[in-house]
């Protein structure tokens, strides 16, 4: 796996809640995972909340949580501009 080549970019896991995605975020902590960014809102739906990780291989890996319908509802906007999250 190569981050920024062409191909997969990362592997994505819908949660339920945002409590959800902090329950995993203090789990990957514990196990000592790499993370790309701790859970953070972002730009892609209303309400978008994810955490980005690595795998022991590098592959990125996500779980978010998005409320009600996403980009689904009537007039909502997304701006990834942002997504593209290095190492820090």
């Amino acid at each position: 796996f190569v981050q920024n080549a062409v191909g997969l970019h990362h592997h994505c896991w819908r949660a339920r809640s945002r409590e959800d995605v902090d329950k995993v975020y203090a789990h990957l902590v514990d196990i000592g995972a790499e993370i790309i960014h701790a859970p953070e809102e972002g730009g892609w739906a209303p309400g978008y909340y994810s955490v980005l990780f690595e795998d022991p291989v590098g592959t990125r890996l996500e779980v978010n949580h998005v409320p009600g319908q996403g980009v689904l509802a009537e007039d909502a906007s997304f701006d990834p501009s942002g997504d593209y999250a290095t190492k820090s």
